[in-house]
């Protein structure tokens, strides 16, 4: 079972997970797997969710609400034409600050964990081991962030699918590399290596310190990715939004740049995600 830190109340807990026995059954039977090549086909993916963007679908949203216990009084826009546009909510402003230069901020309401990147390039995301330069699809690029550290920010489909930028600076490069949308849950990523096979786009980001990069990643029934046409990003303001379902950003930064702060580090070290609120400190930069 996925146990989360809950940063807000102090306490793990063992969240309910969106229509979890559904995604067991694809990644662990034999006529899941069998069935996988098909579904994680992005032009599929949006198939499936067709359903989501039409008028009676607005009857899921007060069954949603009740199961995460959230209020619509949170968000901007008061009633939503379908489910899909509930997904891309807008939460009040004064409900998500921002917290002061220096600090690092959750670009996400998400479940964060923190990996280093090794020497060799090497992290391992959930028992499994990546190579940075194959993630990006850029050796040379891989090699700023040798010895650095990567926050792996995953939503829930409870989580509201707007992002942040993470840092201020010019976009001086930026890739979308196509892939499948496989589940960003933890049973799927014990099978596959999500990250590397699954629809992506990141930014360089040139900050006053040196170069950070932030990664957008699809995931099952989410192959958009919507950010927003800038050239220059202001630390804090939106960055863009996700569609439907699951989905993950990651962000890279080189050695000695940052420090997170004690219990994500604490938690990240047994395993366990901590959930985080957009906009909030977890960590301090070294100036």
């Amino acid at each position: 079972m996925v146990k989360v830190y809950q940063r807000q109340s102090g306490q793990v807990i063992e969240p309910e997970v969106y229509q979890e026995g559904l995604v067991n059954r694809l990644y662990l039977t034999r006529w899941g797997r069998w069935l996988l090549p098909l579904l994680t086909r992005p032009s599929i993916s949006y198939l499936l969710t067709l359903s989501d963007y039409l008028p009676w679908s607005k009857a899921k949203v007060r069954k949603f609400l009740e199961t995460y216990d959230l209020s619509l009084a949170d968000y901007q826009e008061g009633t939503y034409p379908h489910f899909a546009a509930f997904f891309q909510r807008k939460i009040q402003p004064d409900l998500r600050p921002v917290c002061p230069e220096g600090q690092v901020l959750a670009v996400a309401d998400a479940k964060l964990q923190v990996f280093d990147i090794h020497e060799d390039l090497s992290l391992v995301l959930k028992g499994q081991t990546y190579n940075l330069a194959e993630l990006l699809e850029d050796a040379q690029l891989a090699q700023a962030f040798q010895g650095g550290l990567a926050l792996v920010f995953r939503l829930g489909v409870e989580d509201l699918h707007r992002y942040l930028a993470i840092e201020s600076g010019v976009i001086t490069h930026q890739k979308s590399i196509k892939g499948k949308l496989h589940s960003v849950r933890e049973v799927a990523q014990a099978q596959r290596l999500i990250y590397r096979e699954n629809s992506r786009h990141y930014c360089l980001i040139e900050t006053e310190e040196g170069p950070v990069l932030q990664m957008e990643i699809g995931a099952l029934l989410v192959g958009r990715i919507f950010n927003h046409h800038q050239t220059y990003l202001v630390r804090g303001q939106e960055k863009g939004y996700f569609g439907l379902g699951g989905s993950t950003i990651v962000v890279l930064y080189p050695a000695n740049r940052i420090e997170l702060d004690q219990d994500i580090r604490y938690y990240s070290d047994l395993g366990i995600e901590s959930q985080v609120r957009m906009g909030e400190r977890i960590g301090v930069k070294h100036v």
